[in-house]
């Protein structure tokens, strides 16, 4: 946990755990070269927390320690991040503690976390449904923002730190919310333990080395799994995605992990996901449809798409409209947010290869009449009550929203389909999927225009090589 040589801060809260961790750790601060801080922290939540700070700075100027304090409105805090009072504390207290550390060059920081907090943890995670990384409990060490948490007293039974304190005649301070049956950890601590010890009078500890065994075994999962996942994920601009067909063959524990990794990937953390949120989403992504969404807390979603599994950022419905590009005929135009360039240009109606577009549009390329195109044509998304009539499928007019369902692009991508319209707003082609009746051409026509998409690779911000012209928003085109 400590090294020699390092400095280390030492959270007291003025409680009895706390007091002999600083305790404990002042009798070894010479033996073990260390240079100790003491750092308290006042959450604002009770009237007679001042004598708390009182307590603590006497003992910490009585042992001739460095002493720091802090405070802050942990109700406040609550309200203003959407979490419960024990979580704004918690945060509030490790912000201030981290901030300490690195004030004073501290590479460690020291809690006074006892085995019996560590069985109070373990049991209410297993009530909560916590998966096997929650039920490993409080590890004995931890990074947090760049510096290492430790516990030195997490094996130690708070019985023995009562009989210390009172061997070395070590005053402190009871905490009355540590008594409040509002907490769930407090009605565990004074109703479920006495319970449990019927049965196993030592079921603390063995609270604790089942902590353990999982915290080990989730760790050998993570290490032999990780090789695997990291060889599925690969990063698309705001997504992660990975190949359903190789998903779908992962063991169900590995399954989750491999959505955690995406997660992680995008967000930086996991803070706020738990396991109803990677269960669901697992579950949609081998039960659901091509399409189907899980939201995932921290503003992410996980798709199914065809063929793959995508968490990506979750796209505000209610933006601005993305931008649209106003193509002279002829001309060109990058038109970056939907991926593609994107050329129109008069050629003759009778080369073959022309007739053949007629007949057949391709996935890359479409023929319009002359008179249809007009002077300008325009490259946009998809939107909202958007209909045409697919090439030579007949029948009657489709929203473009439900002929791309049917087509398997997943709601969340359906606006960053680039569609190719008339400036009067005829959609002429769904790009890379249909074009629209309205495109056909006459089979007399002398003189027809040729649209013509490059999907543009991976960083790509201007027209290919052999273009020509100039890059979106100049020249022949730009943002309307």
């Amino acid at each position: 946990m400590l090294a020699p040589g390092e400095t280390v801060v030492a959270a007291a809260s003025g409680g009895p755990d706390s007091t002999a961790l600083v305790h404990v750790l002042a009798s070894l601060a010479g033996p073990l070269g260390l240079i100790l801080h003491v750092a308290h922290f006042d959450h604002g939540l009770r009237d007679d927390a001042a004598e708390d700070s009182a307590l603590v700075a006497a003992q910490s100027a009585r042992a001739n320690l460095p002493y720091h304090e802090g405070r802050g409105d942990a109700r406040g805090y609550a309200v203003e991040a959407g979490c419960s009072v024990e979580d704004a504390a918690r945060r509030l207290r490790y912000a201030f503690l981290v901030s300490v550390a690195r004030s004073v060059g501290a590479q460690a920081i020291a809690t006074g976390h006892t085995l019996d907090d560590q069985a109070e943890t373990v049991l209410m995670r297993l009530l909560r449904g916590s998966g096997l990384r929650g039920l490993g409990g409080i590890p004995p060490v931890r990074w947090h923002e760049g510096i290492r948490i430790v516990r030195p007293l997490l094996d130690t039974p708070r019985a023995e730190v009562m009989r210390y304190l009172a061997r070395h005649g070590l005053s402190w301070r009871e905490d009355p919310t540590n008594r409040d049956p509002a907490f769930l950890r407090n009605r565990i601590r004074a109703d479920l333990i006495p319970v449990l010890e019927g049965y196993n009078p030592h079921v603390r500890e063995a609270l604790a080395r089942a902590a353990l065994l999982l915290r080990e075994d989730a760790e050998a999962l993570e290490s032999l799994a990780g090789p695997r996942i990291a060889g599925l994920l690969f990063r698309d601009g705001d997504a992660v995605r990975m190949p359903l067909e190789a998903f779908l063959e992962l063991p169900v524990a590995v399954q989750r992990r491999a959505l955690l990794e995406a997660i992680r990937r995008l967000r930086g953390n996991d803070r706020g996901v738990g396991f109803v949120h990677l269960e669901g989403a697992r579950r949609l992504v081998v039960e659901g449809r091509t399409g189907s969404v899980a939201e995932i807390p921290g503003g992410l979603w996980v798709v199914r798409v065809p063929g793959a599994v995508e968490v990506t950022v979750r796209r505000d419905r209610d933006r601005a409209e993305a931008p649209q590009y106003r193509v002279e005929v002829p001309g060109h135009v990058v038109a970056a947010e939907y991926g593609v360039h994107v050329s129109a240009r008069e050629v003759s109606g009778d080369d073959s290869a022309v007739r053949a577009l007629a007949v057949h549009p391709a996935p890359q390329a479409i023929v319009v009449d002359r008179a249809t195109a007009g002077r300008a044509l325009v490259v946009r998304g998809a939107r909202p009550g958007d209909r045409f009539r697919p090439f030579g499928m007949g029948g009657r007019e489709k929203l473009v929203a439900d002929f791309l369902r049917e087509r398997g692009v997943p709601r969340h991508r359906r606006s960053q389909v680039p569609v190719i319209a008339t400036e009067q707003g005829e959609v002429l082609w769904v790009v890379g999927h249909r074009a629209a009746e309205a495109a056909r051409v006459d089979p007399a026509a002398p003189r027809v225009v040729k649209i013509e998409v490059h999907r543009l690779t991976a960083g790509e911000t201007q027209e290919p090589a052999d273009g020509g012209g100039e890059v979106s928003g100049r020249g022949h085109g730009g943002v309307l």
